[in-house]
């Protein structure tokens, strides 16, 4: 326990001195948390960690839980909070150190349940607008709402979105989001929140956004440019229209409620590092419980080590009723953790354009597997195309 808990202060001291230097085995995850990896651990060592943290720091609030077999463990402090997630099937050891804010509190909303259908809607882009992206709806009763995303900026899918919330909020009453899930940097999954946001910031209330966005330091040069705008305006205009919304920095394992629905964390870009940080596979993947149902957002994670974690993570834990297409069945490896989902109803955000034969996506493994499915009508397909798209829970 000794050795874990000079570890603790190791990482106290690094965060402190990150500020003078680089320090090449401390990681920025942005918003002030950082991340330190410990090779070659096993259950044992999370074990003696979790013994030091709790010796280390006497007064803090301690949960533990564990996933399948993955372990979890968060330390609330006075100021910030220590994180720590123990991965068997990578015989590895993360501690974040969060050196401000609170983790998500387990309840957002204002009851655990609210009167009225459960509904998911998917969101169709406008096509003609060459707009694209994902955003999904979950109507959890009463005027109140669980969001994913927004699509892109163009056209005026904005007013969909709207349209979409009004239909399910009580006449006189103000749309509540009680929590707007922002899964990764990119302009079809972000752009249209920010327009949104512009449009009906007045009309609607926002408590609560949840995210993990990488660092932008971190991302490769090559990369910059499908983020810069995100940093530079969509995510500070969001959080200017919404002043008073509460924003939460999601790590995996934690499950929060959202009012009747349950939603899980399964990956963040925190298990990304310290490898290449592509923007895809920086999506926050979750799974959410509803009604006795089971929805799983896997955002646009795609490649071939973030795709195989899951698998090795949760195996047929995965098991989902819904699916939402990883990365639009672009160029993905999700074929790695798509038998463990074996879902019945699958969503795809796709756009118009790329339905045509001749497009190039239908070259790639993933979306053969779905066409076949399609055809043989082994699953049903719900597609993006034209028309929002409402099923009941």
């Amino acid at each position: 326990m000794k050795q874990w808990m000079n570890e603790i202060d190791a990482v106290e001291r690094d965060v402190t001195r990150r500020r003078q230097e680089r320090e090449p085995h401390l990681f920025d995850c942005g918003d002030s948390t950082y991340l330190r990896i410990f090779p070659d651990s096993d259950p044992a060592d999370y074990m003696e960690a979790a013994e030091a943290i709790r010796a280390r720091f006497p007064g803090a609030a301690v949960r533990e839980w564990e996933i399948r077999g993955n372990r979890f463990l968060c330390a609330e402090r006075e100021s910030g909070y220590l994180y720590v997630i123990c991965i068997p099937c990578r015989r590895e050891l993360r501690l974040l150190y969060a050196a401000e804010g609170k983790p998500i509190p387990e309840q957002l909303g204002d009851r655990p349940a609210y009167a009225g259908e459960r509904r998911v809607t998917q969101l169709s882009p406008d096509a003609a607008a060459q707009n694209f992206g994902m955003c999904y709806v979950l109507s959890l009763g009463e005027g109140h709402f669980l969001l994913y995303d927004g699509l892109g900026s163009a056209g005026q899918d904005e007013e969909k979105l709207w349209q979409v919330l009004l239909r399910d909020t009580p006449d006189g009453q103000k749309p509540v989001i009680d929590a707007w899930i922002l899964t990764h940097p990119h302009y079809d999954h972000i752009a249209g929140v920010h327009k949104f946001a512009l449009r009906y910031a007045e009309e609607v209330q926002v408590r609560n956004l949840i995210m993990n966005m990488a660092d932008p330091r971190s991302f490769p040069i090559r990369l910059w440019r499908e983020v810069a705008d995100c940093y530079a305006c969509w995510l500070p205009g969001i959080r200017r229209a919404f002043p008073d919304a509460a924003v939460w920095k999601a790590h995996t394992g934690q499950r929060f409620a959202v009012g009747p629905a349950e939603v899980e964390v399964l990956l963040t870009q925190e298990e990304v590092y310290p490898g290449e940080l592509i923007v895809n596979d920086t999506s926050l993947v979750t799974r959410v419980f509803l009604n006795g149902k089971r929805l799983f957002f896997p955002a646009d994670i795609s490649g071939e080590s973030e795709c195989r974690l899951l698998h090795d993570m949760y195996g047929e834990y995965l098991r989902s009723e819904y699916y939402q297409i990883a990365h639009h069945a672009w160029d993905t490896e999700a074929l790695l953790f798509y038998a463990d989902v074996d879902p019945q109803t699958l969503f795809w955000p796709l756009r118009l354009k790329d339905w045509e034969p001749s497009n190039r996506m239908w070259t790639f493994p993933a979306t053969k597997v779905m066409k076949q499915e399609m055809e043989e009508k082994r699953r049903e397909f719900l597609i993006a195309q034209g028309e929002n798209i409402t099923v009941t829970l």
